[in-house]
């Protein structure tokens, strides 16, 4: 029975692998064989050297033949291999390139894409075993490309040089397609990029217009609002001004908006036209007398104070000119905020706004000067032999006593509904007077720190009490218009800034004496 060839092969190597092979036997085209090992026998001289040369011959031949075979199957399936990975690839990079939408091709380069897409189609429908699979997908590709690129295809002989070079053509075309739809992407974005740029700007001029239309039409709403009020107000004021000439003295429900301040007092309100009528004002019965008067015999009195009695005292023959010069402040600071309040309780039937919320921040800085220097005295006596903490709390308070002539000047701090304001103000920078307190209980001790401040809690008392009653508007808010002339809140806070003055005035003459004495025992400077 004859042998296979791959018989023939395993023969051979077995042959050749044997020390001394064995002659054999010739029974037909392309078979042999082995002799028996019993007859195996040893060689004579009549082996001749031509009879082993073409036993090697044949040999060396069916070796080649195996080796080229074996060599043929591993390029075929290296190219299955690279096939089957290329056709992956090729699914992925079709649907990339489909997602970018239809792209604009000229007709070699739509002719090359639809060549992919048929090799897609064609080699996808193949699905048997995984060696007929690559086989068959690979003269599947082959015959595609070669029905439309028949030159790139007669080039090469075998089927898997073909499927190598239909790779490499595909895949070149697949790269370009890809730079294209990169480059469609990239410019795009850019066009898209440059169009969001553009279109914000535009939105943003048009909000532009838009908020300046509405800013615009809000300014002409108020400045229309202004006018309105400022024409409403006018005819107030010339409404007032007529029924104060018919009457003398008119009501609160007469009085224009901004000079109506305390509701509860009901009447008994000058109106002027001119300065000169409101000054002859003074000497009238109306709802302002007791606030006039109070501070006008308060300002003689200060002077009085500060011209006779102070110089006939004890401490003046004593003091220094530092002294004197502390003691001279409060005296002017006294008399400013007494003058000032008079002025303004005199003027403020004054019939022109702007002239009125002057003349009411003139009466406010003087209660700023007033409070600083009642403070100032305090801490110079308090530091009389420690200069840089005596300078050092003296011009912190100066620099307090600025702000508070400043502030008053502002709008809104003159407003009616903002009395609490004014009065938390003006008590929150008294109460800074006390700051000392602390380094003086610490140096010297609590108790002689307060044995020093003693003398000030009277007056301090009386401007607490006041400011209380003013910013309540109380008794006239239980009855109004009961105390329309006399009595009102207003009337009992100039008592009792009068009586702060007084007896501040009294607190400094202590607080001077025991300065003096301390200096003439204990201090470096005498």
């Amino acid at each position: 029975m004859p042998r296979s060839k791959s018989s023939v092969a395993v023969s051979t190597a077995v042959m050749a692998s044997q020390e001394e092979p064995v002659q054999p036997t010739y029974r037909g085209y392309g078979t042999f064989a082995l002799q028996h090992p019993a007859r195996q026998q040893r060689r004579h001289s009549w082996h001749t050297r031509p009879c082993m040369q073409e036993a090697e011959n044949f040999q060396v031949l069916v070796c080649t033949s195996a080796y080229m075979y074996m060599e043929k199957k591993r390029k075929d399936t290296n190219c299955e291999f690279q096939l089957r990975n290329f056709l992956a690839e090729l699914n992925c990079r079709l649907d990339l390139l489909e997602d970018y939408g239809h792209l604009k091709y000229d007709a070699g380069v739509e002719y090359a894409y639809n060549t992919l897409l048929a090799v897609r189609e064609s080699c996808s429908k193949i699905s048997d075993g995984a060696i007929e699979a690559g086989r068959r997908q690979a003269s599947v590709f082959v015959e595609t490309l070669e029905e439309r690129y028949v030159d790139a295809m007669e080039k090469k002989e075998t089927l898997g040089e073909k499927v190598l070079e239909g790779i490499v053509l595909m895949d070149s075309y697949l790269t370009e397609f890809e730079t294209r739809a990169f480059a469609l992407r990239d410019g795009s974005i850019g066009s898209y990029a440059q169009e969001v740029y553009e279109g914000g700007l535009r939105k943003m001029d048009e909000g532009i217009e838009i908020a300046k239309g509405v800013v615009d039409g809000g300014l002409d709403k108020a400045r229309r609002a202004r006018e309105t009020i400022e024409i409403r107000v006018e005819h107030a004021v010339q409404r007032a001004l007529a029924r104060a000439k018919a009457h003398g003295l008119i009501h609160y429900d007469d009085l224009p908006e901004p000079w109506r301040v305390n509701p509860h007092i009901l009447k008994g309100y000058r109106f002027k036209e001119g300065k000169w009528a409101c000054v002859r004002s003074i000497f009238g019965l109306h709802n302002e007398l007791i606030n006039i008067w109070t501070h006008l015999l308060g300002f003689i009195m200060v002077l009085a104070i500060a011209f006779y009695f102070y110089p006939s005292s004890t401490n003046f023959s004593m003091s220094t000119k530092a002294d004197i010069f502390i003691a001279a402040v409060f005296f002017f600071a006294a008399c400013k905020c007494l003058a000032c309040s008079t002025i303004w309780h005199t003027m403020n039937s004054i019939s022109h706004q702007t002239l009125l919320e002057r003349f009411a921040c003139v009466d406010y800085t003087g209660i700023s000067l007033l409070v600083a220097a009642s403070i100032m005295t305090t801490e110079y006596a308090a530091f009389y032999c420690e200069p840089v903490s005596r300078w050092s709390y003296m011009c912190i308070t100066a620099l307090l006593g600025i702000g508070g002539v400043i502030l008053p000047w502002h709008p809104t701090f003159n407003r009616a509904d903002m009395a609490w304001l004014r009065v938390v103000f003006y008590c929150s920078l008294a109460l800074t007077g006390f700051l000392p307190f602390g380094q003086l209980a610490y140096t010297r001790g609590i108790e002689w720190a307060q044995y020093f401040y003693a003398p000030v809690t009277k007056s301090l008392l009386v401007y607490v009490t006041g400011a209380c009653l003013y910013a309540s508007k109380t008794p006239e808010r239980f009855f109004p218009g009961f105390f329309d002339y006399v009595g009102c809140s207003h009337n009992i806070w100039h008592v009792a800034v009068l009586g702060g003055i007084i007896f501040h005035y009294m607190a400094m003459q202590t607080m001077f004496t025991q300065a003096l004495t301390r200096a003439q025992t204990s201090c470096l400077l005498y």
